[in-house]
C-alpha cells in the first residue's frame, strides 16, 4: 500500500473512533450504576424547581467534561499515529508538531472542564448550606450589664448536597464524611442590628439611617461551624432597652438577616439597682437626691421592696417617684414595664452630731422579695445600733446598691459689736472692741480680722490671728486706732471684717462699719464747764428750798 492511501486510511479509521466517542456521550441518559440497568442512582424526586435547574446545570458541566476528554483522547491517538508515521518517514515534522499542539490544547480545555464542573458544584452548594438562628435570650452578665445570647446552627440540608456533588464515575457515591466536610462553614461574622431613636434635629433623616449596631463587640466572627453543630455568642448590649434585634449573618459571600424577638430570663430574675451618683456631699440643712434605676428581665408581673441597711437613724429619708411625686417602699414590675425610676432623698438636718459630720457614711439600698424582708428585719434587730456587716448583706436574695453620704460641716463667722459709735478728742487715739463667732458646725482655723482706716490714720489689731476656733466659740478683738495731729472735726467710717479658712474652703465674716466722731479739744473744755456750773445751780437751789422749808 502505497503511503498516501495508508495516511487516507488511518484518518479515517480516527474519525470514526472520535464519532463514536461523542455519540457515546450524547445518548449519556440518567447516570447508573454498574449492574444496575436503567434505574438512576441520584434521586431527583422532592427537589424544587431550582433545585433541579441546578442539578441540570451541574449534568451540563459533566457532559461538557466527558466531551472534552473525548476529544483528548481522539488527540491523543493522532498524535500518536503522526509520531509513528514520522518515524516511518511518512509525515513531517511540522506535521507532528501540529498533533502534539492539538493534544496539548485538548488537554488544557480538560482540566478547564473539570474545574468548572467543581465550580458548578461548588457554586450550587451554596443552596444546600445555612445558618439559621436556633435562640436568642437577654439576660444580665456578671457586671451588671445586659447581654443578648445568640445561638446559631449549621443547618445544612445534606441530602441536597448529596444529589449536587454525587461524584459516579465508575459508579463511585461521595461518602457522608465527605459531603459534611463540605458543608462546614468558616468565617462566619455575626452582627447585631437595632432602631437608634434619632433625636429632634434628624427626625427628617431617613428609616434606613435610624438603625445603628447595638452589639459589643460590634461583629463576632465564627472561624469554623460543622454541619449540624451548634454556637453560642453573647454580646453586651449597648441599647438597654431592646426586645427584639436583627441578626445579621455573613458567609459564602452571601448575607442573611433574621429580625428576632430575644428570651427574657426566668422567673426568678431579681431587678438590680444601679444609682447615677455613687457619693454625695450635703450640707446641712439640705436635701440631696440619689437618681436609682431598676431594671428587671423576668416575664412575670412581680412587685419588689426597697430596704435601707447602716444609714444614721438621725437623718431622715425616703424612696419617691419622680413621676408622682409618691413616696413608697414597694415597686411593682411588669412584662412591658422591666424599668423603674426611683428617687433617694435625704434630708439632712441643720445640728447633726459631730461624729456624722464631714464623715463617709456608707450604706446599702436593697431590692428583695418581700419574703426577705423578715431577714432584714431580723438583721436590724440582731445587730441593733452596730453596722450590718457586708458579708450579712451578701447573703440578703436579693441586689444592693453601696452609696455614701457625706454630711459636710458648715464654717461660718458673725462679726459681734456692743457698740458701732465711738467719739475721741483731736489728736487722742480710740480704742474698739469686737467679736468673731464661729456660728457653724465646723472649725475655722487661721481667723485674720482686717480693717479699712480713713487716710493717714493708722491702728493696730490684737491679736492679728487666731489659730482655730470651734463651733459655738467667739474670741475677743481689741483695735487700737491713731488718728493724725491734724484731723479735722468730723465723722469718719471705719469698716471691720473677718476671714478664715474652713479646709481649702475661704470664710469670710459680714463686715461691720464703726462711726468715730472726732470733736475739738476746746468744746470739750467749755461743755464741761457749763455743766459744773448747771449743777452747782442746781444744787444751790436744792439747798436754799431746804433752808425755807426748815423755818
Amino acid at each position: 500500500m502505497r503511503p498516501q492511501e495508508r495516511t487516507g486510511t488511518m484518518n479515517e479509521m480516527k474519525r470514526g473512533i472520535a464519532a463514536l466517542l461523542v455519540a457515546g456521550v450524547a445518548l449519556l441518559g440518567p447516570r447508573t450504576a454498574p449492574g444496575q440497568g436503567k434505574e438512576p442512582i441520584i434521586d431527583a424526586s422532592g427537589l424544587s424547581r431550582d433545585e433541579k435547574l441546578n442539578l441540570l446545570k451541574t449534568r451540563q458541566a459533566e457532559l461538557e467534561l466527558e466531551k472534552a476528554k473525548a476529544e483528548m483522547e481522539r488527540a491523543k491517538l493522532e498524535l500518536e499515529d503522526t509520531r509513528s508515521l514520522f518515524e516511518e518517514g511518512i509525515e513531517t515534522i511540522n506535521k507532528l508538531r501540529k498533533a502534539e499542539q492539538t493534544h496539548k490544547e485538548a488537554e488544557i480545555r480538560h482540566s478547564q472542564a473539570k474545574i468548572q464542573l467543581e465550580q458548578t458544584r461548588l457554586e450550587f452548594l451554596k443552596n444546600a448550606t445555612l445558618i439559621r438562628v436556633l435562640d436568642a435570650q437577654i439576660f444580665r452578665g456578671d457586671a451588671g450589664d445586659v447581654m443578648a445570647s445568640i445561638e446559631l446552627q449549621n443547618d445544612s440540608d445534606i441530602n441536597k448536597a448529596r444529589v449536587i456533588m454525587t461524584r459516579e464515575e465508575e459508579g463511585a457515591r461521595i461518602s457522608d464524611e465527605e459531603l459534611a466536610d463540605l458543608l462546614k462553614v468558616n468565617n462566619i461574622i455575626v452582627t447585631l442590628w437595632g432602631s437608634a431613636q434619632p433625636s429632634s434635629s434628624q427626625e427628617d433623616f431617613s428609616r434606613s439611617q435610624t438603625r445603628a449596631i447595638i452589639g459589643d463587640p460590634f461583629q463576632r466572627i465564627v472561624a469554623e461551624l460543622k454541619s449540624g453543630e451548634n454556637v453560642k455568642l453573647d454580646f453586651r448590649l449597648l441599647k438597654r432597652e431592646v426586645e427584639h434585634v436583627a441578626v445579621q449573618i455573613e458567609y459564602l459571600e452571601t448575607s442573611k438577616e433574621y429580625d428576632v424577638f430575644l428570651k427574657k430570663e426566668a422567673l426568678e430574675d431579681l431587678p438590680t439597682i444601679v444609682s447615677a451618683q455613687y457619693d454625695q456631699h450635703g450640707d446641712l440643712g439640705s436635701t440631696i437626691k440619689y437618681n436609682l434605676q431598676l431594671e428587671r428581665l423576668g416575664r412575670t408581673d412581680q412587685s419588689f421592696s426597697l430596704r435601707v441597711l447602716n444609714f444614721p437613724e438621725e437623718i431622715r429619708f425616703a424612696f419617691v417617684d419622680p413621676k408622682t411625686e409618691a413616696k413608697m417602699t414597694t415597686l411593682k414590675f411588669s412584662s412591658e414595664e422591666t424599668i423603674r425610676m426611683m428617687d433617694f432623698e435625704v434630708r439632712i438636718p441643720e445640728k447633726l452630731g459631730r461624729d456624722l459630720i464631714d464623715k463617709s457614711i456608707a450604706f446599702y439600698i436593697v431590692v428583695a422579695q418581700q419574703k426577705e424582708m423578715e431577714k432584714i428585719h431580723d438583721l436590724r434587730k440582731k445587730y441593733g445600733d452596730q453596722e450590718v456587716p457586708a458579708e450579712e448583706i451578701a447573703k440578703i436574695q436579693g441586689n444592693v446598691a453601696e452609696l455614701v453620704l457625706i454630711p459636710k460641716g458648715v464654717g461660718k463667722l458673725d462679726l459681734l459689736v456692743g457698740n458701732l459709735f465711738k467719739e475721741a478728742l483731736q489728736g487722742e487715739g480710740v480704742v474698739l472692741k469686737f467679736s468673731a463667732l464661729n456660728s457653724g458646725t465646723f472649725v475655722v482655723n487661721r481667723i485674720r480680722p482686717k480693717m479699712n482706716l480713713p487716710l493717714d490714720w493708722e491702728g493696730e489689731i490684737a491679736p492679728e490671728e487666731a489659730e482655730s476656733l470651734e463651733p459655738d466659740q467667739k474670741i475677743l478683738f481689741t483695735a487700737d486706732i491713731r488718728p493724725p495731729e491734724d484731723v479735722v472735726v468730723g465723722e469718719y467710717t471705719i469698716t471691720v471684717e473677718t476671714e478664715g479658712h474652713s479646709g481649702v474652703e475661704l470664710i469670710d465674716a459680714k463686715e461691720k462699719d464703726f462711726t468715730v466722731r472726732v470733736v475739738a479739744s476746746g468744746n470739750i473744755t467749755g461743755t464741761m464747764a457749763l455743766v459744773a456750773l448747771l449743777v452747782a445751780l442746781v444744787l444751790g437751789i436744792a439747798v436754799a428750798s431746804v433752808k425755807i422749808a426748815r423755818r
